[in-house]
Order: C-alpha cells, then sequence, then structure tokens
C-alpha cells in the first residue's frame, strides 16, 4: 500500500472540503449582504414616507392653521378682499378665477385639464374646485410668476404680497421713423378719408418692419356705412371695418382713388384687439406708441391743404397749436413725441415745451416729409383716438360668427354698472370654440364668459359653462381666447355669453342699430341676441331694442 499516495489524496480532499465550506461561507455572507441591504432600504424608505407623512400633516395642519386664523393679501401695498381665497393642503394660496382677472388685471380663461390660459400665457394644472363653494380657483404664486411679478409669503404674520415690476422711465423723445421702416406719406386728395389713412397708418406702425402696405381705398369703400369717400369718417368706423374682418387688403389689389373696389378680397390681417383713448393723459399715448405704434387722434386743423396758412401754424418748423374750442375736424397718427420740443416754435405759444410727433395725409410736401409736431397743449389731440393693439396672421382662426358688422354704435344697459349679453349662432362645421370677443365701452371693465354649446332655446341659457374672466383697465375691443370650449356639431346652435361690469357706467353693452342714416344699412334681422339684468331673466335684443349685440364668436 502506497501511504504517501493515500496521504496526497486525503490532503486533496481536506483542501476541496475547504474550498467549498469557504465558497459557502462567502455565499451566505453575500446573502446576508443582500438581506441587510435590502432591509436598510426598505428601512429608509418607510422612515421616508413616515417622514412626508409626518411632513405632509405639518404642512396640511399649517394650511388649516392659516384659513382658520385668516389671513392678509397685498397687491402692490393695496390691501385684497380675501374672504373667497383659502390655502390648500399644500400651502400654495389660491384665489376665485373671477377675483384673479380683477386683481392682475388680465384676463384667465379655464381649460378642461387644469390648466389656464393667463395673459397669453398657457399654465398646466393651476385651476382647482373648492369643494366647498364649486367655484374655480387659481394659483396665486403661478400667475404672479408667469406675469413677471413677485410673490412672497411670510407665514408668521399670515401675510401674502404680490409686488409688480416697476415700470421703465419713459425717454423724453422717441420717434417711430427712426425704429421702423415707415411706408411713405400719401395724399388723401380732395377726398374726406383722413380717418382711413390715420387708421391704416396707425396699423401699419404697429407691424413694425413687416408693416405691409394697406389699401385706403378699400376701407372707405367697404366700411358699411352710409358714407362716401368724399364726405368723412370717423376712426370707430375703421375700428368696425378690421374687427369685423372686412379688411385691410392690400393697397396693389385696391389702389387708391380710382373709384373701384373689391369688396370679395380676403382680409390680409386679422384685428383682434383695439383700446381707445378716452382722455387726454400723455404719459399713456406715449407708451402706446412704444408699445404697440402709432395711435389714431382727432384734432381742429385750421388749414385745409400743404399749401394753407394759419396764425396756428408754423410752417418753416411744421408745427401746430390749436388752442380754441372748435371740435375736431381730422384725423393723423401720433408716432413720437420731443419733451424738449421748445414752445418758440409755435406761432401762438403754449406754456411749456412738448410736442407730438404727427404723420399727415397730406402728401410728403407738408411739414417734414408728411409729418408735424403738435403741441402736447393742442386742444384736441389726444383726448380721443384708438391704437390697434392686437393684429395677427389671417390664419389664427378658422371662422367668425358675427351679426354686428358696424360695430359699436351705441349702448344700452339697466341703468346699473352690470349686465348680461348672449348671441347665438349655428355652426357651419364640426368645430371648436376658440374665443370671444365684444366692446368694454368704458375704464375698468371686468367680464365672465360662457357657452352653452348645445342650444335649442331661451331656457339653456341657464345651462351655461363658465369659461373664464377677465379685466380691461382701458375702453376697447377684446378678444379673449380660451384653451378649449366644447366641441360644437355642424348645424347645431350654440350661445356664447358675457357677464359684463364697467365702473361708472349705466348702459355697458355695446349694440348695433341704425340710430341714423350713417348706419342705416344696420341689419337686425341678422342677430339672434339676448340680454338680460341678471343671468335669469332674458330678452330678444332684437324683438324688444331692434339692436344687435357686439359679441363674436372665433372657431376652429
Amino acid at each position: 500500500m502506497n501511504l504517501w499516495g493515500r496521504g496526497l489524496r486525503n490532503e486533496k480532499n481536506r483542501r476541496t472540503k475547504l474550498k467549498h465550506v469557504k465558497r459557502y461561507i462567502l455565499l451566505l455572507a453575500f446573502i446576508c449582504g443582500v438581506g441587510i441591504f435590502l432591509i436598510r432600504q426598505q428601512l429608509r424608505q418607510l422612515s421616508g414616507r413616515i417622514f412626508e407623512r409626518l411632513e405632509s400633516y405639518s404642512v396640511s395642519a399649517r394650511a388649516d392653521a392659516v384659513n382658520n386664523e385668516g389671513f392678509t393679501l397685498n397687491y402692490n401695498g393695496e390691501s385684497l378682499d380675501t374672504a373667497r381665497m383659502r390655502m390648500s393642503p399644500e400651502m400654495h394660496l389660491l384665489m376665485p378665477v373671477s377675483e384673479a382677472a380683477a386683481c392682475f388685471k388680465t384676463t384667465v380663461t379655464v381649460g378642461k385639464d387644469g390648466g389656464a390660459l393667463v395673459g397669453g400665457h398657457y399654465l398646466k394644472d393651476v385651476i382647482s374646485v373648492s369643494e366647498a363653494s364649486g367655484q374655480m380657483l387659481v394659483d396665486v404664486k403661478e400667475i404672479s410668476e408667469v406675469l413677471g411679478m413677485e410673490y412672497f409669503w411670510e407665514d408668521s404674520e399670515n401675510r401674502g404680497d404680490i409686488r409688480s415690476a416697476e415700470p421703465e422711465p419713459l425717454p423724453e423723445s422717441y420717434d417711430l421713423r427712426k425704429v421702423a421702416a415707415l411706408n411713405d406719406v400719401e395724399s388723401q386728395g380732395t377726398f374726406g378719408t383722413c380717418w382711413a389713412f390715420a387708421a391704416i397708418g396707425a396699423m401699419e406702425t404697429g407691424l413694425g418692419e413687416n408693416n405691409g402696405d394697406f389699401s385706403v381705398d378699400h376701407m372707405t369703400r367697404n366700411s358699411g356705412f352710409n358714407i362716401s369717400p368724399e364726405e368723412g369718417g370717423d376712426y370707430n368706423m375703421a375700428l368696425a371695418y378690421l374687427a369685423s374682418w372686412k379688411g385691410p387688403v392690400y393697397k396693389a389689389d385696391d389702389p387708391y382713388g380710382d373709384g373701384m373696389t373689391d369688396s370679395s378680397l380676403p382680409a390680409v390681417k386679422h384685428l383682434q384687439e383695439a383700446r381707445y383713448i378716452q382722455k387726454k393723459d400723455i404719459e399713456m399715448i406715449k407708451s402706446r406708441v412704444m408699445d404697440f405704434g402709432g395711435v389714431e387722434s382727432s384734432l381742429y386743423m385750421s388749414i385745409a391743404n400743404e399749401r394753407d396758412v394759419s396764425e396756428d401754424y408754423e410752417a418753416s418748423g411744421a408745427a401746430y397749436y390749436y388752442s380754441g374750442d372748435m371740435a375736431p375736424n381730422h384725423d393723423v397718427v401720433i408716432v413720437g413725441w420731443d419733451d424738449t420740443y421748445s414752445r418758440e416754435n409755435f406761432n401762438r405759444k403754449p406754456e411749456q415745451d412738448g410736442a407730438f410727433i404727427c404723420r399727415n395725409s397730406w402728401g410728403p410736401s407738408f411739414g417734414e416729409d408728411g409729418y408735424f409736431y403738435v403741441s402736447y397743449e393742442d386742444s384736441n389731440l389726444g383726448k380721443g383716438g384708438v391704437s390697434y393693439t392686437r393684429i395677427e396672421a389671417p390664419d389664427n382662426y378658422g371662422r367668425i360668427y358675427q351679426s354686428d358688422l358696424l360695430g359699436w354704435v351705441g349702448t344700452i344697459g339697466y341703468e346699473n354698472e352690470s349686465a348680461w349679453f348672449a348671441n347665438i349662432y349655428r355652426a357651419e362645421d364640426s368645430e371648436v370654440l376658440k374665443a370671444l370677443s365684444f366692446y368694454a365701452t368704458g375704464e375698468n371693465t371686468s367680464c365672465d364668459i360662457f357657452v352653452v354649446p348645445d342650444y335649442k332655446g331661451p331656457e339653456d341659457l341657464q345651462t351655461r359653462q363658465y369659461l373664464g374672466s377677465g379685466y380691461f383697465r382701458d375702453a376697447g375691443y377684446y378678444t379673449m381666447d380660451i384653451p378649449e370650449a366644447e366641441a360644437l356639431e355642424k348645424g347645431c346652435s350654440f350661445a356664447v355669453m358675457v357677464r359684463i361690469s364697467t365702473e361708472g357706467s349705466e348702459r355697458p353693452v355695446a349694440i348695433e342699430y341704425p340710430a341714423s342714416e350713417l348706419t342705416e344699412s344696420a341689419d337686425i334681422s341678422d342677430g339672434r341676441g339676448y340680454i338680460s339684468y341678471d343671468g335669469i331673466n332674458w330678452a330678444s335684443a332684437e324683438e324688444e331694442y331692434q339692436c344687435n349685440l357686439c359679441l363674436k364668436a372665433f372657431t376652429e
């Protein structure tokens, strides 16, 4: 027997067993390590969940305490009414949509997905519904940030603060001719078309480098008003023409002064907003010029053409100043200003320096290549006018529904700041409601907008669906976009509705009707409008008041 060989075999077996034992030990250690790791992870997750729950409970409890104790909210130092506001369980301050529109002086329209369109910015997941009242609420912090404002919450005092950015100071002089390539000044000739030249000029200057070259002839011959190009007009007629999408069209397609026009030409731009000037505010006019381009305004001209003379006009310096009490007889475009323009430049001396730079329609031989300076103290310039503040491409919406082709002719109401009005239209295709437009007939106007997607009769006006709220500081024509309303079925009627409130007004609703020979073409049979003092009891605008309501709808 070979003992040495057997010993080798035993040693080999022993080593093999040791290897197996080591492997088992390593495997066991690995399993134990994994188990410990998993246990620790579970413990961490459990503790994290416990911490989150405790933290959430703590935040929620704090929110409950804020709601129970009461809180304050200031807007630029002014205290707001917080009665209908609340703090969410996540410590987000919420206010009703209608109050948010008034607070932030903007429009807030709601979407189906909990989002909202705020001043042209779409925000996701900012709308919630109060279980207590059923009203829609919006996140104050989110709106503040998207509008470029600051929002602070002081927990120790239960106080929120909203602060808007300080406006940049206006320069002492500004001239659109120096910042944009404006079209050449043209002459109206013997026609009374200054109003149309001013409107087209103001619109073109608002478009900057892409200013177009629009037809004055088409506007004057297709306004719908009973007036010829020889007789004159005003900026209300221009606004009605533009708001109804009759124009503008290009000058090349309808040249001036040939006595012909083509009413079938489609508009190459769509006007969706215009702001009126109802009182002289020099700083506001300056801001309008900088932000939106030229401002159409009226003045009394004691001269009739570029060759005429008057004590009010200093031809060598193209300086004009009228201080009498004659009513306006001419429209121009304010395209800039100069605070340092000396009073000594005028024949009649105003008390202070400063003048607006105005674009005329008497050709380039008048003034400085068609432009002249009008004293800030002129009796009429700047007291009334309009600026075209939202001009869009012609494909912005698919279709317009309207009955007020002459626009704002008069107003109606119930001797109260507030009123309700609605228009009924029939969908020409399967569409989605995208926007509503109407007039704010005075400053500080607030509104709520609604839709009835399947209208059968006046009783259905009670089933309206809320779409949003708006606030308009200035009188004007406004469009309120909505993220998406209910779909409209082809051939079915739908109602669009507005509750409007205008500070100090007794008749806040703009209407169209045959008020005079000028507006005798107004067709009140083409509309189905209803008006109400309370949103419950409705009267037919056409049958009871012989008018159309200025309320348009836009679809896609």
